[in-house]
């Protein structure tokens, strides 16, 4: 079992879902997966969102671990009132620790 960390830099409007949907497929197979939400990604960790909130609730239900990058979510005026609760407000210097130590495979979209 291997530990995926993908990077999601993308809106779910503009195909920010490939993340999401490739975290399903691999916790299909039992890996272990974590996503880092960054740039326009965050929009997609956006509580009043709907095309996030779909892909938020499904990373929750196949326990997927969902982060988003705390300068992306800044410039976007996302606070963490409009968060969704599952994503956790992350760092770029948390981010070089998954690539870096924790990560078996690091996949940026």
């Amino acid at each position: 079992m291997s530990q995926y960390l993908l990077i999601e830099s993308k809106s779910p409007l503009d195909g920010g879902d490939y993340s999401f949907e490739l975290a399903r497929q691999l916790r299909g197979t039992k890996h272990n997966v974590s996503i880092y939400l960054v740039q326009d990604g965050v929009l997609a960790a956006r509580r009043r969102f709907d095309a996030g909130k779909r892909l938020v609730t499904r990373a929750k239900v196949k326990q997927v671990a969902l982060l988003a990058d705390e300068v992306s979510l800044r410039q976007r005026g996302i606070t963490r009132e409009r968060l969704a609760e599952a994503v956790r407000v992350s760092t770029m210097g948390e981010l070089v620790d998954l690539i870096m130590d924790k990560s078996d495979k690091v996949i940026w979209h």
